[in-house]
């Protein structure tokens, strides 16, 4: 049997639109085998979906698949050859399969597809369990009790606590990150061969992020699974992929084992992602953004397609349009020849097909393999000639290549407990803010509620033992942020990360007070913004704003981007008689043309958007500027762009930034110190560098070690999380993190050593998360190899081991929970949030008390 499970050859997908052709796919061949993961990365508009899609054949109209092959092992899943017209219907082959046969033989039966949105794949009024149920029963011969058995033991394989229960709740009822794991529950519920996954986990989490690759990496290698994964994030493809292929404009454009892709790249476009990339193993003294912008896929360039971005165009890249060849040596021909071998039977050699499919391919003209094309005789292409090449690069007219590479000062402290800090850091890193400055920001005791019943009749309560009044009014909470103290010098940036539903968006409104602050003082430079009136806060609001997360969605698409500019100065009486140079003189400080006053947003990019953002919030010179998630909706490359542009905007006018993001490796790149939340409040806040290389916060060291690092050489070892974010509505008692806590304080009464008590924590998330291996007949000598502990301890561990044999998953966890959990400090009493000794930091943990 041969060892290629999925062959795509020559494969184009176009889009017919009033406006013309869009070649979204446009060419594309490619191999999986048996067992691996492929990846599919590159920009926005690449291609790289409609690839995904076309592969199941969910091309929806105006598109069409025009021309190529697509084979899943003996089926021709595509198989069209272009007409004779240039618009004229494909040619199908016989051999392909009808519409009936992919979905009745291969969808969810042998090619299952993981989408990136778990909200819009789950119907929202039938249960999981009805929705899961129904995709075995369709493509399994089992009975409805069989399928429903099938569905639990898939939703417990996923992770899913207390699937039997969970079977009978809706897709709301879940967390963003658990309804992703139900889609892979589905993605494997007829134990496919091979899985489509089409960025899986953008949306979530870094933790989240960090379990569902732990898990899919699990899964793949007990069923047996291949993979195409579809991904922007350079990390997760080097966490996960064992070969990649890269596209830009509907082509691949280099095809390289992980390993070959990150250190021996060829082609300048995979050498251009790479370098916009933040690292959250290592500081970087600035990013490389790739200049412009991606052209439209309707008139691509002519000769090679990347040429009007790349740093190394030459004359000969206008005219050759380079295929892609191998470039590791083994010469072209040699590696078609591996593709066709056969043996006498006609049987595929399963070697010739797995040293051709990772064989290095690239497509540039610079490479030895296209020497004909004399790309190095050729002159190199000025920027004027290489920009005039292309229309959409001549939208963007970039600067960053000439910025200065200098990192932007930035600092926090919190109170008295954080002053040492600042200043070591100032010594440390040379930041040129001043550590005795006095804060422009002081943040004390902060507390932001919102009330979480639906109306009067929801909060009544009755007592019958209450006498003539038997009813009463409770008020439940969302305590959003929940005593909250920190401060902002001049010049600095903060950094805020944690978890989404953390609290830290509701922070930065209330910080501005686009929200009132239930309690607590909100001090900017000198003045208690929480006692002043709306109209005294308005005057004030110009030294203050704010950069939303969504540049589209901050952008009013009637005006134009002048009008957007100009509207703050408006609002506030300033530049009068000379808005329009001022906000021409700020879109090009942000990187724009001043020729772009005049047009609307729907006109540019998403980084250009937000560069139209930054430049609003600067039209009234603030000193002060929210950044909440700015560049999370952006690619890599466009991402890079908007960092650069703020850090020289920083030290231009001297702003200072609060910096949110969910994104660690961004929040070293930009910040000098960070301050991490969970639950409403703050549990760590230090300098940057020794927060990253020595997190003292468990949760701290969850978030770090559950990021993936752009190298497939660099190992991490991610610290486990059990369960999600508790309700803020109702917060655990003690250290709101302790429910998922790894490194729980052991309790006093138990005469544990640590050893034991590692084992014993291990075995209690074991339980509480169903794990399979937890109820094996051999779960004593995997979780305790050198014996139950002794005592009490010993007899509680015995009791819940046999009850996880019996399946009483509930009655074990609660069993655990009542011997080693609720005994512990970490339960009952709420950590000071204080500098300990010898530590220049901030941190709320008992360990540290």
């Amino acid at each position: 049997m041969s060892d290629t499970l999925l062959t795509v050859r020559d494969l184009h997908t176009h889009f017919r639109t009033d406006a013309g052709t869009v070649r979204a796919v446009d060419g594309i061949s490619f191999e999986v085998q048996r067992g691996e993961v492929l990846g599919i990365v590159g920009e926005s508009g690449a291609g790289k979906s409609v690839a995904a899609r076309s592969i199941m054949r969910l091309i929806d109209s105006p598109g069409v698949i025009v021309n190529g092959e697509v084979r899943f092992e003996d089926d021709l899943l595509v198989g069209v050859e272009r007409g004779d017209a240039p618009d004229g219907e494909p040619r199908q082959d016989p051999e392909m399969l009808s519409s009936r046969e992919i979905r009745e033989r291969i969808r969810g039966r042998e090619i299952a597809m993981i989408f990136q949105d778990p909200t819009e794949s789950l119907n929202p009024v039938f249960t999981v369990g009805e929705q899961l149920s129904e995709i075995i029963g369709l493509n399994r011969d089992v009975s409805a009790a069989e399928a429903e058995a099938i569905a639990v033991e898939r939703l417990r394989e996923v992770g899913i606590p207390e699937a039997e229960r969970r079977m009978d709740d809706y897709p709301h009822e879940f967390s963003g990150g658990m309804r992703q794991r139900v889609l892979i529950a589905m993605a494997f519920a007829c134990e496919p061969s091979l899985v489509i996954a089409d960025e899986p986990t953008t949306a979530l989490d870094v933790t989240v992020e960090a379990q569902i690759l732990d898990l899919v990496k699990d899964l793949a290698a007990r069923y047996d699974t291949s993979f195409v994964w579809v991904t922007h994030d350079m990390g997760v493809v080097a966490e996960i992929c064992d070969r990649v292929a890269v596209m830009y404009l509907g082509e691949i454009v280099e095809q390289a084992t992980v390993d070959d892709l990150f250190h021996d790249t060829k082609h300048p476009y995979t050498e251009a992602l790479l370098g916009s990339i933040p690292r959250p193993d290592r500081d970087v003294d600035g990013l490389s953004p790739i200049e412009g912008i991606m052209p439209e896929a309707i008139n691509p360039p002519q000769g090679c397609r990347f040429h009007t971005r790349c740093p190394h165009a030459r004359e000969a890249c206008l005219h050759s349009h380079p295929d892609a060849r191998r470039v590791d040596g083994g010469g072209d021909e040699d590696g078609d020849v591996a593709m066709q071998m056969q043996t006498a039977d006609g049987t595929t050699l399963a070697d010739a097909e797995v040293a051709a499919a990772s064989s290095h391919r690239a497509a540039c003209l610079r490479n030895d393999a296209f020497a004909e094309a004399g790309y190095w005789e050729s002159a190199p292409l000025d920027d004027a000639e290489s920009e005039s090449a292309s229309t959409a690069a001549e939208l963007e007219s970039e600067s960053e290549s000439e910025s200065e590479p200098e990192s932007a000062s930035a600092s926090a402290s919190a109170g008295d407990a954080a002053d040492a800090a600042v200043t070591a850091n100032a010594v440390a890193t040379g930041s040129t803010f001043d550590p005795d400055a006095d804060p422009l920001l002081s943040v004390r005791d902060l507390r932001k509620y919102f009330d979480a019943s639906d109306g009067f009749l929801d909060r009544l309560r009755f007592d019958r033992d209450a006498g003539l009044l038997p009813f009463s009014a409770d008020r439940e909470h969302v305590r959003a942020v929940d005593g909250v103290s920190f401060d902002i010098l001049p010049g600095e940036t903060l950094g805020l990360v944690g978890e989404s539903g953390c609290g830290k968006s509701t922070l930065a409104r209330t910080l501005l007070r686009l929200v009132d602050p239930t309690s607590g003082d909100i001090v900017f430079d000198g003045e208690n913004l929480a006692e002043l009136s709306k109209e005294e806060l308005r005057k004030r609001r110009k030294r203050m704003q704010f950069v939303f997360q969504d540049p589209q969605a901050s952008l009013d698409p009637r005006m134009t981007v002048g009008e957007i500019v100009e509207e703050p100065m408006r609002a506030h009486g300033l530049y009068e008689g000379d808005r329009e140079g001022r906000a021409r003189e700020l879109l090009e400080t942000v990187g724009l043309d001043a020729d772009h006053y005049n047009r609307y947003p729907h006109q540019f990019s998403g980084g250009q958007r937000q560069r139209v953002n930054l430049a609003r919030a600067l039209s009234v010179d603030p000193d002060f500027i929210v950044c909440d998630e700015p560049t999370s909706a952006l690619d890599a490359s466009v991402q890079a762009q908007v960092l650069n542009t703020m850090k020289e905007l920083q030290d231009e006018f001297g702003l200072t930034y609060l910096f949110i993001s969910h994104d660690l490796s961004v929040i070293r790149h930009v910040c000098d110190r960070v301050a991490v939340m969970y639950l409403g409040e703050l549990v760590e806040l230090a300098d940057k560098d020794d927060l990253f290389e020595s997190p003292k916060h468990p949760y701290t060291r969850a978030l770090l070690s559950s990021i993936p690092v752009p190298d497939p050489r660099v190992s991490r070892e991610t610290v486990p999380l059990s369960g999600d974010v508790p309700s803020p509505i109702h917060p655990p008692s003690g250290c709101r993190f302790h429910t998922r806590c790894p490194s729980l304080v052991a309790p006093a009464e138990l005469d544990l050593s640590d050893d034991e008590w590692d084992r014993v924590r291990r075995f209690v998330r074991a339980v509480q998360r169903e794990s399979p291996d937890a109820a094996d007949d051999d779960a004593r000598a995997t979780y305790f190899p050198d014996g139950l502990p002794a005592g009490d301890a010993g007899e509680a561990v015995e009791r819940a081991l046999s009850l996880a044999a019996e399946g009483a998953w509930r009655d074990a966890a609660s069993l655990l929970t009542e011997t080693f959990v609720e005994p512990s400090v970490c339960t009952s009493e709420v950590p000071a949030l204080e500098s300990p000794d010898e530590l220049d930091r901030i941190v709320s943990c008992h360990h540290y008390s």
